[in-house]
């Protein structure tokens, strides 16, 4: 058994210290509640969960085709005239 401090955004919680528990394990959490966190820790919490919200965004987006592979491929020539 471990106990682990952790905070929570009102969806997730974010352990204080890393943790080794392998992926897809099934964890009993039992709740201790604490003073709240300090507000610049509040802030990084917050800025956390916005950034774990656009990285689930992220995977609900399709993958790119197998044409964007076939056109990043191709060589392009840029030119550019400097005007003095």
């Amino acid at each position: 058994m471990s106990v682990v401090k952790a905070y929570y955004d009102g969806t997730t919680f974010f352990p204080i210290e890393a943790l080794q528990i392998p992926i897809g394990r099934v964890v009993n959490l039992t709740i201790v509640e604490e003073d709240a966190p300090s507000p610049e820790i509040a802030k990084k919490l917050a800025e956390l969960a916005r950034i774990n919200s656009n990285l689930e965004k992220l995977n609900e987006i399709e993958p790119l085709p197998p044409e964007f592979d076939e056109i990043l491929s191709q060589r392009v020539n840029f030119t550019r005239t400097l005007e003095l």
